[in-house]
């Protein structure tokens, strides 16, 4: 019979929570890693999109890559055109599957032990132990640690056990299908009501002429996907269309507190999502080193409690929660422009002194470029427009 107890569990097998179990073994920790499905990376709904800082700054594997990516380029509702090019790659489109896999891997390999198919069903924290009660192949089974991580990704639902957190309900869906198409190289982003209100559909390059086409929106995700597949810009290139759809809720917020008593929360499931582009991996993998690194002196303390742990919520929100705003900021913004003022957009970005503004940009930093584009542009697009 197996051991049912570890240092640490971490519920959630995807980058954040393999990243964190890696980490926290490396430190010496006995960890189990819960995931619910039959493999890790698998049914993912991302484009793989990810920065060339995360790659260099936290050395992730470099073999997941598939391509680098240095151009963008936005369109707007009446079809006008706006292409950026960068002298360097400004991110990599990975493979999500592969890149779930190999940060696990690395888990593992520092000691690390990872169930899978194993859907923890309910945490029970008491004032010694955290304990998970799970489902694994029709049978309930319980584990008991000392410290937990979840790392589940956003749920609406979330584990029996966690206190409920109205903010958790403020999500958008994200969907987005595998396609074959003709002349894709860019990133492509198109805007407008008929294709995302108040947000954007996307086309990202994978390889050779394979493609994610997606969108986010409030409602109807799969209606909005079909009728932008449908979009003459795209319809007239597609050779390959009606794979399955994939969709998933993203959220919009952070949850009102994401540690407790021998507990700490990261990733999606704690909020640490760029309101801009819907994209949690970079982020959440910080959030996980700075989880990892308070969870370590709550250890060598002696001391698991909330108010240890506390200290993993200051600093992560000390950490990105001005880029959070930011991003809440212009997508609160940008929901109220109309398909009129989007296509003035456009044409400011040409001709006035916006595309200095975004080549000294960060991909995963937008803070600074928020602030700039608000102070250049409000006053031009929203009184009398």
């Amino acid at each position: 019979m197996r051991d049912r107890k570890h240092d640490i569990v971490v519920v959630g097998a995807g980058p954040v929570g393999s990243y964190t179990a890696y980490l926290l073994a490396r430190e010496g920790f006995d960890v189990g890693i819960f995931e619910k499905n039959a493999s890790v990376g698998e049914d993912v709904n991302c484009t793989g999109i990810v920065s060339a800082e995360c790659i260099g700054n936290l050395r992730l594997p470099e073999g997941v890559i598939m391509k680098p990516i240095d151009a963008i380029r936005a369109v707007s509702p009446s079809g006008n055109c706006l292409r950026y090019h960068s002298a360097s790659p400004l991110a990599y489109i990975v493979n999500r599957n592969l890149f779930d896999r190999q940060i696990n891997a690395m888990a593992v390999r520092e000691g690390a032990t990872t169930y899978l198919n194993t859907k923890v069903q309910e945490i029970e924290i008491t004032g010694s132990a955290f304990n998970v009660n799970l489902e694994e192949a029709g049978r309930a089974e319980e584990f008991t640690s000392k410290m937990g991580v979840v790392a589940t990704g956003f749920e609406v639902n979330g584990l029996r056990g966690l206190p409920r957190d109205k903010k958790s309900m403020n999500f958008l869906f994200g969907i987005q299908t595998d396609v074959t198409m003709e002349d894709v190289g860019d990133i492509e982003v198109y805007f407008g009501e008929a294709v995302a209100p108040g947000s954007f559909a996307w086309v990202v390059p994978t390889n050779g002429r394979s493609a994610k086409a997606g969108l986010i929106v409030k409602e109807d995700p799969a209606g909005f996907l079909k009728r932008f597949l449908r979009n003459p810009l795209i319809a007239r290139r597609l050779t390959v269309s009606g794979n399955r759809m994939r969709c998933s809720p993203i959220p919009m917020k952070t949850i009102r507190k994401s540690y407790g008593d021998r507990l700490v929360i990261v990733g999606e499931a704690a909020g640490q999502v760029k309101a801009t582009t819907g994209g949690g991996i970079y982020f959440g993998l910080l959030c996980a080193q700075i989880a990892a690194g308070t969870i370590v002196k709550a250890f060598k303390g002696g001391d698991c409690s909330e108010k240890v742990l506390k200290e993993y919520e200051i600093e992560w929100r000390k950490k990105i929660e001005p880029e959070l705003k930011a991003g809440i900021m212009l997508r609160n913004i940008f929901s109220k422009i109309s398909d009129r003022q989007i296509d003035l957009l456009m044409d400011l970005a040409k001709k006035d002194g916006i595309m200095p503004l975004v080549e000294k940009a960060h991909f995963d930093w937008h803070k600074d470029l928020v602030s700039h584009l608000l102070r250049h542009l409000i006053s031009k697009i929203l009184p009398g427009n």
